[in-house]
């Protein structure tokens, strides 16, 4: 599945981004390696937390926003902790260039919610 950049936040020399592959998003963020974070939820083996800038969720599509509540586990004062499934597959993988602090997850569509009104960012970066 070739994904589709929807845009990136580069904060502190990280580089999250969020792409769109379909029938999911596909979101880059920052490993969470907090044990008392880590602690506060009952991971599956395929999960994993990732850390990524507010500024980033302004790449959603027009009408599109993160709800409280999963997948949205965090919400701090300059950035977001999404929860989802690692993102294991070679083909999505081989697209990206994630350095070795990043990892990648998936957001169904409908764990997000359609509203109306909202701005957009243009995503040429």
């Amino acid at each position: 599945m070739a994904l589709r950049f929807l845009g990136k936040d580069t904060i502190d020399g990280g580089s999250p981004t969020l792409f769109d592959d379909g029938d999911k998003y596909v979101l880059q963020g920052w490993i969470v390696t907090d044990p008392t974070v880590l602690g506060e939820f009952a991971l599956a083996d395929h999960e994993t937390l990732v850390e990524v800038p507010k500024e980033l969720m302004t790449f959603l599509p027009e009408g599109v926003a993160v709800p409280t509540g999963s997948p949205l586990v965090l919400d701090r004062d300059e950035t977001y902790v999404f929860r989802g499934p690692l993102i294991t597959n070679p083909a999505v993988l081989a697209q990206l260039d994630m350095p070795s602090h990043e990892t990648v997850i998936e957001i169904p569509k409908t764990a997000l919610e359609v509203t109306s009104g909202l701005e957009r960012r243009s995503a040429d970066v």
